[in-house]
């Protein structure tokens, strides 16, 4: 059953550390944002935390001198104001004057507003951070304190100490969650009178327990004899010692997690063999998701209690200390509660980028010292093409989400080959280095290049990743008309935006073969090692084309395509003296060089 009545559906930021100027889109259960480091992920939480936490009297998190943003291209320029603007969507209309403070009526068209404005305040020669914070349209209108204190948050950071949120202590997690239980197993409400009684209960057994009875009263005799020496006679203070009252909090405050050693099978039911093991002795992994699983337990029973409450759960890096088959299951149970509160999630992980919805997906990218996004439901793919994606969006391909530019091919021989290429078309191995430069090559296994591109090649920057894509693919154009092939047609009308096409003339073997001639005598060689018989049966022809294509059939005709590629790169790799005499096909060439050296805004390189 769904019972939130409103969530944060877009979030402006403006001036806030190396956001300048940033607008995201949101879901109403679950939001992973993904990316690059420093491309702003954690910025985008704290500003969640800073927002939520606002009416809180234990906030942790406030905006500091640091936090204003610094435009690097103009030293001169003053400090500008921090700005967030929160736009939140109700899901229940006729409890929307819960929240009136924040309304904004557009027409028929009701949405709820918060905005935050900070900056520095120079006046009598010290500098203060100043702020602002209204609700609705207009800057003035008042947002009470009852409002604020609506918004609920529990925040995970990236480096979890879970054994020390679980240890017995004050406000430790588990007795967070035991503290808003509603009901007990049995199904009795745990209200404040039945809490004080539970509470009572245990201080009463322990007065009556005989051994802490005797206990206290010998402790109460060495204090008396001493005092009849300390004291003036006559004047002696009748002293008695018992336990505080005990209070609810403070009992489950002291709950501890431990885990059992035999499973009750092994005991034949003698619980008295049982052994355990303490927190600080489990692996990092499982801590974090007991610790993790406590927080969930917590924000639904506070859902339970107050359907009204706004509740959002904020993590970095769920994937801390998870091997991949885990983070699936873990992941997995986040969508599964989406309804209950909005949860926001950064990762860095391609495994969970691989399982995510994509429209629950926000990509964050930084190009020339500027932080962008995409929330993939607002890109141009339409349903097809995010089945498709859903579909083929292994850990592999899902790394171009984190990439500054990806180079799309058809199958594995150029997956092989272009990382060796790019070593050997500059002055040094490192100037198109892809992966120093961050470019990754994405296998689409055929040719559905589209479903890829339409990320990169919305003519819309708002609706594109703002890095660079090039496709690289076959022309097989007919041999006798000269004409390309109209799969290849359609890869050229994917053209647009930031997508570039590269076509081979007819094949990538084809390309390789009639490069050079050394690139002839090594592709020979190579294959006379795999296939000496079929490679006696080479017809040299009347041309270098004549013989490129007869060398093709000999490849084809004996399934040679993906080894021969695999023992090219690393013959390539390997051997200096063949790498510099081999030569790489122009239109390879000019596909890694734009994929590294496109900058945005630039018309060409």
């Amino acid at each position: 059953m769904e019972v939130m009545i409103l969530y944060l559906k877009q979030l402006q930021i403006n001036n806030f550390r190396g956001i300048k100027d940033l607008k995201l889109s949101f879901t109403k259960g679950l939001n992973i944002l993904i990316g690059e480091n420093n491309s702003g992920k954690s910025s985008i939480i704290d500003v969640l935390r800073i927002c939520f936490g606002y009416g809180s009297l234990n906030r942790d998190l406030f905006v500091r001198r640091s936090d204003f943003y610094i435009d690097k291209l103009n030293p001169d320029q003053n400090t500008p104001q921090i700005e967030f603007h929160l736009t939140f969507s109700e899901e229940r209309p006729e409890e929307i004057g819960i929240f009136i403070d924040l309304l904004v009526q557009k027409g028929a068209i009701q949405e709820l507003q918060l905005h935050f404005i900070y900056w520095l305040d120079n006046k009598g020669g010290f500098e203060r951070i100043r702020w602002n914070v209204w609700g609705g349209e207009h800057n003035g209108q008042q947002v009470t304190s009852e409002v604020l204190n609506m918004f609920y948050h529990i925040y995970l950071a990236p480096l979890r100490d879970a054994e020390r949120f679980l240890r017995p202590g004050r406000n430790n997690r588990l007795g967070e969650l035991f503290s808003t239980l509603s009901r007990d197993s049995a199904g009795n409400i745990l209200d404040d009178n039945r809490r004080q009684e539970m509470a009572e209960k245990l201080s009463e057994t322990l007065d009556k327990q005989s051994a802490w009875k005797d206990l206290v009263e010998s402790g109460k005799e060495k204090i008396t004899k001493h005092l009849e020496h300390t004291i003036i006679p006559g004047k002696e203070p009748n002293i008695d010692i018992s336990f505080l009252p005990f209070e609810f909090r403070k009992i489950v405050d002291n709950l501890r997690i431990q885990f059992q050693v035999y499973e009750n099978s092994v005991l034949g039911g003698d619980t008295s063999k049982q052994r355990y093991l303490e927190i600080f002795q489990n692996g990092l992994g499982y801590n974090n998701l007991i610790y993790t699983a406590t927080v969930l337990g917590d924000l639904k029973n506070r859902r339970e209690n107050d359907s009204d409450v706004y509740i959002a759960l904020l993590i970095e890096e769920p994937e801390a200390h998870l091997h991949p088959q885990l983070q699936n299951v873990f992941f997995k149970y986040l969508g599964e509660l989406q309804t209950d509160f909005q949860i926001f999630i950064t990762s860095h992980s391609p495994t969970l980028a691989a399982k995510a919805q994509l429209n629950d997906t926000i990509v964050l990218y930084n190009q020339n010292d500027q932080i962008n996004c995409l929330s993939l439901s607002e890109s141009d793919l339409d349903s097809y093409n995010k089945k498709y994606l859903a579909k083929f969006l292994d850990v592999t391909r899902s790394q171009l989400f984190f990439a500054n530019g990806a180079i799309l091919v058809e199958g594995i021989s150029e997956a092989l080959l272009l990382p060796v290429f790019a070593k050997m078309i500059g002055e040094s191995e490192e100037e198109y280095d892809l992966t120093r430069h961050g470019v990754e090559v994405v296998n689409v296994n055929g040719v559905a290049f589209e479903h890829f591109a339409r990320l990169f090649n919305s003519e819309d920057s708002n609706k594109r990743l703002d890095v660079p894509c090039v496709i690289l693919t076959d022309d097989d154009r007919d041999k006798e008309t000269d004409e390309v092939s109209s799969r290849a047609k359609n890869a050229k009308n994917l053209e647009k935006g930031l997508v570039k096409v590269e076509l081979a003339v007819q094949t990538l073997e084809y390309e390789l073969l009639i490069a050079g001639d050394k690139n002839q005598e090594l592709m020979i060689e190579i294959f006379r090692k795999m296939h000496p018989k079929a490679a006696k049966k080479l017809d040299q022809g009347a041309s270098p084309q004549e013989f490129a294509e007869n060398f093709i059939e000999r490849i084809k005709a004996n399934k040679a395509k993906s080894e021969l590629a695999h023992r090219l790169a690393i013959r390539l790799e390997t051997d200096e003296k063949t790498r510099k005499m081999f030569k790489v096909p122009q239109y390879i060439s000019n596909a890694i060089r734009w994929a590294v050296s496109r900058k945005i805004g630039e018309k060409d390189v």
